[in-house]
């Protein structure tokens, strides 16, 4: 599938950026660990100003508002600009913690979307089957039961808080969408998405479940911009606040307010920019090593390479476009676990290091260096796996009235317990007895236990936090299982350079030939992967070589990706300022607005005509040439003035055709840097 590409140029046309006196731009990433932030001269790129703080979760406005302060913004009037590129829509939804939706179907086969499980695919279960829809010529397939609409709505009044309207082929006539919203204006004045608003795509499936996702999260997105508007408020700071899309480009608050699923996977494609931005290197791949994933991206020509697929969270593929991203299940917070055969795995889930709970609870050091002392242990991993509160609980939270789970919420909130001990204390024997895994989910209650941060705190690559926490915790496992430290060590190292070359490898190969299977397969792949690898064999070699250098972001990135450089036999950039390239990138991007007009055929025994549908409004001609050329004038001029509406200067706009069969898609997008201001947009 042809991808498109995003620029990443500032401004747009490759220009360098002109000086502007001191005009400051404020960034800001919430990641899975960390809330970064970034103070920047706007005219000579250098930063400023940096500042991490621990992403908190339940509330993620209270991290960045730390992370402003932890800033220090002397001049509040000089910021001219706020970028955000935020987990919010992606953690929402990847936890299930979105608004409760309704879906209305209008011309869907319902026995179709059953009998192969499509309905598994929408972002909702209370969805509803409803006469209505058009053809593949635009034309009506069956009259709307718009009374059935309002009926349904009737029966589910107050359990829904928005709703989401997706009817068959509205891209090509969205009549049946804006009549059934006017129906259920009637009936109810809960926020309403229209499916043919956020994509033009005919995937009729992901379309449905786009809009049910943006639906559910309008409410989310809404308190989250009025607490970070309140905020840079109090501040001083006035300036315009940009939120950063899937695809790295930047939209005013009031559209991501309106558009909240466009911002899905926008961190990875925040830390993409920033590292282009930051290293200058026009084609490379990025490796962004965070707490919990490690994600790469390629740039190409200056471009960020965006996937024709669509943005896909768990098992929900939307049609939204975003960043073409590998993700890699192993973050220097992820967990290392060990099984009686000494054998080990790093991830998927990710975990606090031992390092960083030692030195929030000083208890914990003493009662790890004391392990095997005469103190009760277990004599297994649950030794050196903590329990702690992680944040207060909400009185009225139903977890509560659970007489197992206040139980254990009562022990952990005194202070931090090893898994044995709270095994113990609740006189149960095994985890699964407490049935605790929606306090977990909820990060009510946190986990501590060994992870590669703690690893590299052993190796003296890294002193964050306490080293000693790390190297008691190290040497209990080693003896523990009877494995020699240096070379335990080093199999942890040399497995995670490994999952994040293999990743690469295949992110790489498979640029070029997508119908490459997703990962290695059949003995002879793994055989050439892992010879280019290690090299070791007797009598064959192969050597892997990337045509493009690896750019490392994040705090690790020169310990991991460098390695990842030399197995691969590329350049290895370190940018500057690699532990907040995230932040950088959130003000780095530019505005970018596409807009695209569908031209197709309709035609009758009496009548043959061309019709052009852009947004609504529906134009018919007699030749395909005069339907075209109206359709590239409407979508240019629209991508111009949408982009400068959104704060974007001086915009570049460029213009394109696609042909689906009997179907001609009229793209224009409009390219530019954000404008600079001291008050809200």
């Amino acid at each position: 599938m042809t991808q498109s590409r995003l620029s990443t140029r500032n401004p747009a046309d490759g220009r360098d950026i002109p000086k502007s006196g001191r005009d400051y731009v404020v960034g800001i990433d919430t990641g899975g660990t960390y809330t970064d932030g970034v103070l920047m001269d706007y005219g000579t790129r250098e930063v400023l100003a940096s500042a991490k703080t621990l992403t908190t979760y339940d509330d993620l406005t209270r991290g960045i508002i730390d992370v402003l302060h932890k800033i220090d913004i002397d001049a509040p009037s000089r910021v001219k600009l706020v970028g955000i590129s935020s987990t919010l829509a992606t953690n929402f939804i990847a936890e299930g913690n979105t608004k409760p939706v309704g879906l209305i179907l209008m011309g869907y086969d319902q026995d179709l979307i059953e009998s192969y499980g499509l309905d598994s695919r929408f972002a909702t279960g209370n969805y509803a089957y409803f006469q209505g829809g058009h053809n593949a010529q635009g034309e009506e397939q069956s009259p709307p039961d718009l009374e059935g609409i309002k009926n349904w709505l009737k029966d589910q009044q107050g359990r829904l808080e928005a709703l989401a309207i997706s009817s068959y082929f509205s891209p090509l006539n969205p009549e049946h969408e804006e009549q059934a919203m006017q129906a259920v204006r009637e009936v109810t004045d809960i926020p309403v998405v229209l499916g043919h608003q956020l994509s033009t795509q005919l995937d009729s499936i992901k379309r449905a479940t786009t809009a049910s996702l943006n639906a559910s999260l309008v409410a989310v997105m809404h308190e989250f911009i009025q607490a970070v508007k309140a905020s840079l408020k109090d501040l001083g700071i006035k300036a315009p606040l940009m939120i950063v899309k899937g695809d790295g480009s930047l939209m005013p608050y009031t559209e991501a307010a309106r558009k909240p699923v466009e911002t899905i996977l926008s961190g990875p494609a925040a830390s993409s920019i920033g590292g282009r931005f930051l290293s200058g290197l026009d084609s490379a791949l990025v490796v962004d090593v965070g707490g919990t994933t490690t994600d790469m991206a390629l740039i190409e020509n200056g471009n960020i390479t965006v996937s024709g697929h669509g943005a896909r969270v768990g098992l929900m593929e939307t049609s939204v476009q975003a960043a073409r991203i590998r993700t890699v299940c192993i973050g220097c917070d992820s967990r290392i676990s060990i099984n009686s055969a000494k054998e080990f795995q790093v991830g998927p889930n990710r975990v606090v290091p031992l390092s960083r709970l030692a030195a929030m609870y000083p208890e914990v050091l003493q009662e790890l260096e004391n392990l095997g002392r005469g103190r009760d242990c277990s004599k297994s991993q649950s030794d050196i796996e903590y329990w702690f509160q992680a944040r207060e609980v909400d009185p009225d939270d139903p977890v509560l009235e659970h007489p197992a789970k206040k139980a254990v919420l009562d022990l952990v909130a005194q202070r931090p317990l090893t898994l044995h001990s709270l095994l113990k204390k609740m006189r149960v024997n095994h985890l699964v007895q407490l049935n605790v895994e929606d306090l977990l989910q909820k990060r009510i209650i946190g986990v501590s236990t060994l992870t590669p941060t703690d690893l590299l705190h052993v190796r003296g690559e890294l002193d964050l936090d306490s080293q000693e926490a790390s190297r008691a915790a190290f040497k209990y496992i080693c003896g523990l299982y009877g494995l020699e430290a240096k070379e335990f060590n080093s199999r942890i190292m040399d497995h995670i350079v490994a999952e994040m070359t293999r990743e690469a490898f295949i992110f790489l190969a498979r640029q070029g030939q997508e119908d490459l299977p997703e990962d290695l397969d059949g003995t002879w792949s793994r055989w050439l992967f892992q010879e280019g690898l290690l090299q070791n064999d007797a009598y064959m070699g192969i050597s892997l070589t990337s045509r493009f250098p690896l750019i490392g972001i994040g705090a690790p990135a020169e310990i991991f990706v460098s390695r990842v450089a030399r197995k691969l036999n590329a350049r290895f950039e370190l940018p500057r300022c690699p532990g907040v390239a995230n932040a950088v990138g959130a003000v780095a991007g530019s505005v970018i607005v596409d807009k695209e007009a569908l031209v197709f055929l309709q035609e009758s025994d009496s009548s043959r005509s061309y019709i052009v549908q852009f947004e609504g409004e529906k134009s018919s001609y007699a030749e395909m040439e005069e339907a075209l050329a109206y359709a590239e004038k409407t979508v240019k001029r629209a991508a111009r003035w949408s982009a400068e509406e959104s704060g974007a200067e001086e915009p570049m706009v460029s213009a394109r055709k696609n042909i689906e069969g009997t179907l001609h898609r009229v793209q224009a997008r409009a390219v530019g840097n954000p404008s600079l201001s001291e008050q809200f947009g």
